[in-house]
């Protein structure tokens, strides 16, 4: 190969590589396609208060049914909707919005646990009790010095 075909090839790169970062970093996803956080927060039915008082999150429904004779499992067809996630000092807004009770909470805080539901918050939502998985079992995190690392903060270890 020449020189000219060398930067021609080059050129041609260059441009892919930039005209692939800029679709890449515009995508906003599709019909049915959740792209970034900002578009998760707008799947909730009520995003300033659930982003207020908690955290957006993705409910994802799995029905488990293990026999015992034969020995197997069976799994339903997840189903995916968007929810809530209160933060433990927010349970109020919950009781105020009459979604919870003080029973509902006293039992929650005996568990160390939170509050998460699905659907309006002003229209009778699905709430649940809800356990914060191990921080340490994420592999969502990256540990290390480098830039690019994502570091545990204090809400992602106590939420």
């Amino acid at each position: 190969m020449n020189t000219g075909t060398i930067a021609v090839l080059a050129g041609v790169l260059v441009v892919g590589v930039g005209i692939g970062s800029a679709i890449t970093s515009t995508t906003q996803g599709g019909q049915g396609n959740i792209a970034s956080q900002q578009q998760l927060d707008m799947a909730v039915p009520d995003p300033e208060f659930c982003r207020q008082w908690g955290a957006s999150a993705f409910v994802i429904d799995v029905e488990m049914y293990t026999t015992l004779n034969p020995s197997t499992s069976f799994v339903t067809q997840p189903a995916l909707q968007p929810g809530c996630v209160i933060r433990r000092e927010n349970w109020t807004v919950l009781q105020k919005q009459g979604a919870i009770t003080n029973d509902d909470v006293r039992e929650c805080k005996q568990r160390m646990n939170t509050f998460a539901y699905i659907g309006s918050i002003r229209d009778n939502p699905i709430v649940r009790c809800v356990y914060q998985a191990d921080i340490s079992e994420n592999k969502f995190i990256i540990k290390g010095n480098a830039e690019d690392a994502v570091g545990v903060s204090q809400e992602a270890i106590q939420f």
